[in-house]
């Protein structure tokens, strides 16, 4: 058996990592198609030209993990004319939620899954998140240099050739 293995493994060994390319892909595909399938009040999103700059208009948008029974939906405007949105109120008001459902719904938008809203339209994007920061005792990084090491992250992002959509969430706490 070890013979026709490794005979096997000279014959094809090389072709396994684009073999496991497709499968990973196949399988992410599937996953977003079933997403869609699940989630049947679902709509694509608009996906906006470059040229149109920056942008993130949404109506009705709702976090797709929560049940459509209790969870709360919002519209949001950033582009242009709106460039921050400063989100304040009281514990458990939902500010971190809201930025966690504006984050998800644009990574499904820009990998073409459809999004829990009414209507989205919005340009390419990098999305750089400060939404859950840890300390390390075993790494020696305090929770306060965790959140400047992914700050200088997420900065670093607006060198790149996308718009960066920026959600922090109680940043320097």
């Amino acid at each position: 058996m070890a013979f026709a293995i490794e005979a096997w493994r000279v014959r094809h060994g090389r072709a396994v990592a684009g073999w496991l390319t497709a499968l990973a892909e196949i399988e992410a595909l599937a996953s977003l198609a079933t997403f869609a399938f699940d989630q049947p009040g679902t709509v694509f999103p608009d996906v906006l030209p470059d040229a149109e700059g920056p942008r993130f208009e949404a109506d009705a948008l709702a976090h797709p993990l929560l049940a459509a029974d209790v969870r709360v939906a919002n519209d949001v405007r950033l582009g242009p004319e709106r460039q921050l949105l400063l989100v304040t109120g009281s514990n458990m008001a939902g500010k971190s939620t809201l930025l966690r459902t504006i984050g998800v719904n644009a990574v499904l938008a820009l990998a073409g899954a459809p999004v829990v809203a009414r209507s989205l339209r919005l340009s390419r994007l990098s999305i750089g998140a400060t939404l859950r920061t840890t300390d390390s005792l075993q790494s020696g990084v305090s929770r306060f240099m965790a959140e400047l090491n992914r700050l200088r992250a997420v900065l670093a992002l607006t060198e790149g050739p996308a718009g960066v959509l920026f959600l922090f969430d109680e940043i320097l706490h």
